[in-house]
């Protein structure tokens, strides 16, 4: 028997070899909704910190001006732990806060840059993206601690609970992780945006953590149906299973 490749066969690989020297080549991306949720992820991080730096006060109520975005951050933590598992949440959670970290570091080289003779905002710019740095540290730190214990408790609820109960990981895991986070942020953030007594310290806490709780109770069904929308449409999770939890 010869060793000889078959002619058509090396024809077959000439004609193949050849179309892609006519053609652009790409790399294959897998049909995915996680890269859309961790770029939310990122750009949420970024936005609350820099409203973070604002006080903000309705009547008895101290918190910040990035009161409304940070929640948004747990939800989309919530999804990625549910759908994507705990890996997948650390992923997230550590990218994220790598580009909050190079977010602070722009704001800081942007302001020592020496502004033009005609620019006049100068001290405005400061004023406003100065405490960024200082917010971003206590933000990071508490959400990197906050995330990483939210995603944990979620995943570990879920090995009991299988795919019921949702609402039970949800809470739960948002209590644990929404207290250390707020309590960290609160703790470095208070004294920047000009809280400087401890009565209105631990209304800032005790209002920021509750707050949060409730918002995530209060979307919770936004939540249940996000989770459930992705669930059926990511190739990689079995909807069989899926399908049977809910037939229950």
């Amino acid at each position: 028997m010869s060793d000889a490749t078959p002619p058509h066969t090396s024809s077959s690989r000439t004609a193949a070899l050849a179309q892609g020297e006519r053609q652009s080549l790409f790399a294959r991306r897998p049909r995915t909704y996680f890269d859309v949720i961790l770029a939310a992820y990122c750009v949420i991080l970024v936005l609350s910190n820099i409203g973070a730096t604002k006080g903000v006060q309705f009547g008895p109520i101290i918190t910040d001006g990035g009161f409304f975005l940070f929640p948004l951050a747990y939800v989309l933590g919530d999804v990625v732990s549910e759908v994507y598992g705990f890996r997948a949440a650390r992923k997230a959670i550590i990218t994220s806060f790598f580009f909050g970290a190079f977010s602070s570091l722009v704001f800081w080289i942007v302001i020592i840059l020496p502004p033009a003779p005609f620019y006049e905002n100068q001290s405005a710019f400061e004023t406003v993206l100065g405490p960024v740095p200082l917010i971003v540290a206590g933000s990071l730190l508490g959400y990197l601690v906050g995330q990483l214990l939210n995603a944990y408790v979620m995943v570990k609820v879920k090995e009991r609970t299988k795919e019921k109960h949702l609402w039970a990981r949800l809470i739960s895991s948002t209590m644990v992780g929404e207290l250390v986070d707020t309590v960290i942020f609160c703790s470095i953030a208070a004294p920047i945006i000009g809280i400087d007594s401890w009565s209105a310290f631990f209304n800032y806490v005790l209002v920021g953590y509750v707050y949060k709780v409730l918002v995530e109770v209060l979307i919770m069904p936004v939540t249940y149906a996000v989770i459930g929308w992705i669930k059926r449409r990511e190739p990689g999770y079995d909807t069989r299973v899926l399908e049977e939890a809910n037939a229950r």
